[in-house]
């Protein structure tokens, strides 16, 4: 997490806060006019899907496109559970 303060010419600060992996901006619609506290940095992050099979992440609000990963996803079945090789008794 990185929080970046935006300094204005008449002393007045913003503050955004970016995803550190991504860079993502998650104070895109609106910088706070204060430094955050833990439980606002925590609204602010989102809520993720992650394909149990190849550990892709979509942000859960997109449910069209988690669909559309589980059905093109090689890794995993058409209900979202990972694929695994079928393993045999040893002789």
């Amino acid at each position: 997490m990185r929080i970046a303060e935006l300094v204005w010419s008449k002393g007045e600060s913003l503050f955004e806060v970016h995803l550190d992996e991504t860079g993502d901006d998650l104070t895109q619609d609106g910088c706070l006019d204060h430094p955050p506290t833990d439980d606002e940095i925590a609204g602010l992050l989102p809520s993720w899907w992650v394909c149990l099979g190849c550990g892709t992440r979509i942000d859960d609000s997109q449910a069209d496109m988690i669909v559309d990963h589980v059905r093109g996803c090689d890794l995993v079945d058409g209900a979202g559970q990972p694929v695994r090789p079928e393993r045999h008794p040893a002789a």
